[in-house]
């Protein structure tokens, strides 16, 4: 089904509790038609998951179909939020019907009333109802489609596309995301043929965040990651998506893996940053 052409869409809900409105989105890849007559539409939505947590509370929610140049609102709403956080700080939106946020600029927006919904295998299935609905791609708003050509899944073509656009949102650029990127990378062009673009790429996107970007690039860490990475692909299943790699290689997200081969005085060396330096406390890993 990865071969499948189909429409990237944001799905929105909120709850107004104690006189504050809660808003939450969910990148999905998974939405089509089911009936004319009433206009009954499905999506999927993994699980466990908290955004269908919120919609069976709510009985409400919305289908945003992103645009072409929403690549990164793609990127975004696949990344798990805190529960603290607002999702939709830094997303122009407004409200529609229950106060459910709809993107703006988005190439269509279907409002809907919850229809039914099931839990089949690892993925919970909503039916809605649509109450609303509004088509902008006769305005130029084209929608993006998602095609998995050379990536695997939804959140890794969004995510790569927006990194090398430079429209990925500064906070969704963590440590996660430089993992992301650099198995994307290495799985496509190999260690070798990856670390330069992986260099040129985070150069890239570091001057078009400059005003943002505290402590800038650094080789000598870079350089260990990749390698990590390199050599955690080795010995994954190589159709493994992201999530599924990350999954058996937690140890890629401990920030403190980088310091059981490199003493601080090192990795915070003018020379340590600008070329790459063996580790000086144990040999990396083969």
């Amino acid at each position: 089904m990865r071969s499948v052409p189909s429409p990237v869409v944001v799905v929105t809900s909120s709850l107004d509790e104690d006189g504050q409105c809660f808003k939450r989105g969910v990148t999905c890849s998974s939405f089509t038609s089911v009936s004319m007559q009433p206009p009954i539409i499905s999506l999927c939505i993994t699980k466990p998951s908290r955004m269908h947590s919120l919609m069976i509370r709510t009985k409400r929610f919305a289908v945003n179909v992103l645009a072409q140049e929403q690549v990164h609102y793609g990127v975004h709403f696949s990344t798990p939020a805190k529960d603290e956080e607002d999702q939709f700080n830094a997303i122009p939106h407004t409200l529609g019907l229950a106060d459910i946020p709809l993107i703006d600029g988005a190439a269509g927006v279907l409002q809907c009333q919850a229809y039914d919904v099931h839990t089949i295998g690892d993925h919970h299935v909503w039916y809605g109802e649509v109450l609303d609905a509004h088509i902008h791609g006769n305005n130029g708003n084209q929608p993006l489609i998602y095609f998995a050509k050379s990536f695997h899944s939804v959140g890794d073509e969004t995510f790569m596309k927006a990194f090398e656009d430079t429209t990925l949102l500064f906070e969704d650029w963590t440590h996660e995301a430089h993992l992301r990127m650099s198995w994307n990378y290495v799985k496509k062009y190999g260690e070798e043929q990856a670390t330069p673009i992986i260099r040129n790429g985070i150069h890239k996107y570091n001057e078009q965040n400059k005003e943002k970007i505290e402590r800038g690039y650094h080789e000598t860490v870079t350089r260990f990651y990749i390698s990590q990475v390199a050599l955690a692909i080795k010995k994954c299943d190589p159709n493994a998506t992201f999530e599924e790699f990350l999954a058996v290689n937690r140890h890629l997200t401990d920030r403190q893996l980088l310091f059981k081969y490199y003493s601080t005085d090192l990795i915070n060396s003018p020379v340590a940053r600008l070329r790459y330096q063996a580790p000086d406390l144990q040999p990396l890993p083969e």
